[in-house]
């Protein structure tokens, strides 16, 4: 049974090759000399459920690491996990492997629009949705989220029916739930996205790589449950990595209901020779989603009360700090706006002085000056030493 305890372990990630930990002075400038707190990429800090570790342990022992198949139970492992988890039943011949989201959504840019077409994305939002934009020569059409007065976001339909309109719009990439606003966006949001874009001829890409991470209170939905009109206009990526700590096996999956779409989609596929899986990923998804749900729930218990000390640390301690309710994911989104200082000296400040890593709010786009993204997905002591360096550092700021 894992308990709060397992989640509280620390375990020592320098001099492992981690992004997060290994690369993050360098990413942010900062003297390797100095002992940064990583809160930055959406990586966790925890270990594995031990039944994975196992598996993959007993596939390395066979000694042998080369290309691999994807039996029958790889798919009925994620077609059970879909249909318990989020509702409803994606057929095996929907399913189709990527190595990750963003080559799973980077693949559907390719597939349905040419350079120059309009892509919407609403920004604030998940940088590699721009940057795969920019990068693939398409044109951003941003449908900026609403802020409201009590901190949290809405969406703008009517500037999304607009956008939506503009016969060189040919895709709509979303994040579900949203990262890094924190949003779990209910059926009836998504149902009103859901159709403008069906009307209009708009293919949603819904990315919904955090659907598992629920905060108390908060429940899941996935775009292809809305109506067969939506499905049938859906993409939808999905991978286990966020919630069982697997990014580095690479073991995202991709569900298109509609044929044609599926169709162009694996054309593109095999245009860029994408077809085999990391040696580990199908045992480690296969396990994960078969024997390892309870590590999920408890999870999910553990990041939701390390929002509640953030919260109230912040609320206690850092009055000028805002920061947004937390619905899903366990990417906290943060108002420094009330520190007076600019933009840039927000940035500065947070890597330099308080010698915390976090994601920037300008990588996200319109919206996100004034902002940072902190990952709560870390044992409590981390969490503690990273609000400790906070409050001191605002405390000396400018002394």
């Amino acid at each position: 049974m894992i308990t709060r305890e397992f989640f509280d372990q620390y375990v020592e990630r320098r001099g492992t090759r981690s992004i997060k930990w290994d690369g993050c002075n360098a990413k942010f400038g900062v003297d390797p000399s100095v002992e940064m707190v990583p809160m930055w990429i959406a990586d966790m800090d925890f270990k594995c459920h031990p039944k994975i570790v196992e598996a993959v342990t007993r596939k390395a022992q066979e000694g042998i690491y080369g290309y691999c198949v994807k039996p029958d139970s790889f798919y009925e492992a994620i077609m059970s996990w879909v249909s318990r988890r989020y509702h409803w039943e994606p057929k095996k011949e929907w399913i189709i492997f990527t190595p990750g989201v963003i080559p799973g959504f980077t693949l559907a840019i390719q597939a349905f629009t040419q350079p120059g077409d309009g892509i919407i994305v609403q920004t604030p939002v998940y940088y590699p949705f721009m940057d795969e934009i920019k990068n693939n020569q398409r044109t951003m059409v941003e449908n900026t989220l609403v802020q409201k007065e009590n901190g949290s976001y809405v969406m703008d339909y009517e500037d999304l029916e607009v956008k939506a309109r503009d016969p060189r719009n040919k895709l709509m990439i979303i994040s579900n739930p949203h990262n890094p606003v924190g949003r779990c966006w209910t059926p009836e949001e998504l149902e009103r996205v859901g159709n403008i874009c069906a009307d209009n001829g708009v293919i949603v890409v819904s990315d919904e790589i955090h659907a598992d991470l629920m905060m108390k209170g908060y429940h899941h939905t996935a775009m292809c449950t809305l109506s067969e009109k939506i499905r049938q206009n859906t993409i939808t990526n999905y991978a286990p990595s966020k919630t069982f700590n697997l990014a580095g096996l690479q073991t995202a999956y991709t569900i298109i209901p509609n044929d044609k779409i599926r169709a162009a989609y694996e054309a593109q596929l095999n245009a860029n020779r994408i077809f085999n899986m990391n040696w580990f990923g199908p045992v480690a998804l296969e396990t994960a989603y078969n024997e390892c749900e309870e590590y999920v729930d408890a999870l999910c218990d553990y990041i939701d009360s390390n929002k509640q000390y953030f919260n109230e640390y912040i609320r206690e301690n850092l009055p000028q700090l805002k920061v947004t309710e937390l619905e899903a994911t366990y990417l906290t989104w943060v108002d420094f706006r009330g520190t007076g200082m600019s933009t840039e000296e927000i940035e500065h400040f947070i890597a330099h002085e308080a010698h915390i890593g976090v994601d920037m709010g300008t990588w996200f786009g319109t919206g996100g000056a004034g902002f940072l993204r902190f990952g709560l997905s870390c044992p409590r002591c981390i969490l503690e030493k990273a609000l400790d360096q906070l409050k001191s550092a605002l405390e000396n700021h400018g002394k």
